[in-house]
């Protein structure tokens, strides 16, 4: 019961800090789209950014998924030391491996924007190409911030892992409103190379007392070779989303102008509910995860599959349905003032309800890596990863002709669930069994309680008349989310869904600790 507790204390911790963060970043959102709008200028910025996030996906994605259970293991067989030896020699060579793919991704940057956005005319591909140099500048701090905060999040200090957000969001705001007038979105790149260099400046003082950085660069590190070995096939699992989105801004590249920042400007609202919703749930629970695979509790990773299985319906499947069903108002509210105009709502209103249905697979997909990568198991994700990104492709290829950008958006919606069942199915078959059949009676009642929430919603929303300005948008949002998430959870009250009570009966326990 303590363990519990904590874990759900350390959950709500980090679930704060991260909301604080993505509100943080719906402003820089909001501003960027008032001084950029879907424009010419935006597409190329949002491609840029594509372009360099690349390298730093694949990063993230090797010693997010690596780095974390390698550490704990070091630390737990070994000794703390000989774990921060590792950890420095890592974070070393990863930033001597970021500098020369720096070099390289500059001096082909051009080519590449030819390659990948084979739409764009010459002076929206020069632009790109100067935005992603800008960027690339400062690629080895941002590496090495992924580095730190993994460390942080493995000695169990999730909460200043999760400030590397700030940074980002700050330099992008200043830039837009004293940079932008002068300098066009040239301003908004150099906001990113100011902020890469503030996320590890800010994680520094976070090391002190317990982590001791060594100055080591061994290649010979057989620790090292066990990491590489595991990263290879992280790389591509951990980062389907974000590759798949890359795809998505590629093949959107020969569509309308404009369709390349609605799609961006959607999916960052989606962003927005995996990190609110999803990333507290998994960054808590791979450390722990990591450290029962270790001790070889098969039984109690199971439990925690479970509920984190039912907290993730519980809580994303309503929002998935007000904001499918209030879509054009979310758009409206977050984004329509100075030249986000109408046109560009309804452009990114569909774009958004073809990708926000997948919000609850994305989720369970992304923790059920978490779960193979505690295990020390990289392979199988990789594998079905690499369906996924086949299917995606596909599904793009042929729904682009009939939906344009939105089917663009339902491809990876849809490739990204058949993801997810594979990986339980893979689950399931390394564990015999997962005792899902315990908790199928609450996720039909949640179900339920879902559909009792969308037929309200649409209900509103028919019922109140359409609103324009932001104030009258939000006060229509919040009576017709308001009711219809009051209707969910009296349907689960009604019903007596166990997991909402256990749910509701823990956020009580914390109030009153």
């Amino acid at each position: 019961m303590a363990r519990a507790q904590r874990a759900f204390k350390a959950t709500m911790l980090v679930t704060g800090v991260i909301i604080f963060s993505k509100v943080f970043g719906f402003v820089r959102d909001m501003i960027l789209a008032n001084y950029f709008g879907t424009g010419m200028a935006n597409d190329a910025y949002v491609s840029a950014y594509s372009l360099f996030y690349l390298p730093v996906l694949l990063f993230n994605s090797c010693i997010s998924a690596t780095l974390i259970p390698l550490y704990v293991q070091e630390r737990e067989q070994r000794s703390l030391k000989h774990a921060n030896r590792f950890a420095s020699n890592t974070l070393n060579l990863f930033a001597l491996a970021a500098l020369v793919i720096a070099a390289l991704f500059f001096a082909l940057a051009r080519p590449l924007v030819r390659l990948i956005y084979v739409g764009f005319e010459p002076a929206k591909a020069d632009l790109t190409v100067h935005l992603v140099r800008t960027m690339l500048l400062s690629l080895v701090f941002n590496i090495t911030s992924i580095g730190l905060a993994s460390l942080l999040n493995a000695a169990e200090k999730y909460i200043a892992a999760q400030l590397t957000g700030f940074p980002l969001s700050a330099c992008i705001i200043l830039a837009c409103v004293f940079l932008s007038q002068r300098y066009g979105i040239a301003a908004v790149g150099w906001g990113v190379f100011a902020s890469n260099i503030l996320q590890t400046l800010i994680l520094i003082p976070f090391l002190r007392g317990w982590f001791r950085y060594t100055p080591i660069l061994d290649f010979r590190d057989k620790r090292f070779h066990r990491l590489l070995v595991l990263a290879g096939p992280a790389m591509l699992s951990m980062g389907i989303s974000e590759l798949n989105h890359m795809v998505d801004h590629a093949l959107a590249s020969g569509l309308n102008p404009g369709d390349i920042s609605s799609m961006s400007y959607a999916y960052r609202l989606i962003t927005f509910l995996l990190g609110v919703l999803m990333v507290p749930l998994t960054t808590v629970m791979f450390s722990r995860m990591s450290r029962m695979a270790a001790a070889k509790d098969k039984k109690g990773m199971l439990e925690v599959l479970r509920r984190c299985v039912l907290v993730i319906a519980l809580v994303a499947l309503p929002i998935v349905a007000v904001a499918v069903v209030l879509r054009v108002d979310v758009i409206k509210f977050a984004y329509m003032r100075g030249r986000f105009d109408m046109h560009s709502v309804q452009v990114t209103a569909g774009i958004l309800m073809c990708y926000v249905v997948g919000v609850p697979a994305f989720g369970l997909r992304d923790f059920l890596n978490r779960v193979f990568h505690s295990l020390q198991d990289t392979a199988t994700p990789f594998r079905v990863s690499c369906v996924v990104v086949a299917l995606n492709v596909v599904l793009n290829l042929i729904l682009r002709v009939f939906l344009g950008a939105n089917g663009l958006a339902l491809a990876t919606s849809i490739a990204g669930a058949t993801g997810m069942a594979i990986l339980l199915l893979a689950l399931k078959k390394r564990f015999r069994r997962l005792g899902f059949r315990h908790i199928l009676p609450d996720l039909g009642k949640i179900v339920v309680a879902t559909l009792i929430c969308a037929a309200v919603c649409v209900l509103m929303n028919r019922v109140l008349p359409e609103a324009m300005g932001t104030g009258r948008v939000f006060l229509r949002l919040a009576v017709c989310a308001g009711a219809s998430l009051i209707a969910y959870v009296l349907c689960c009250l009604a019903l007596r869904i166990s997991t909402f009570a256990e749910f509701a009966n823990d956020i009580v326990r914390r109030r009153h600790s």
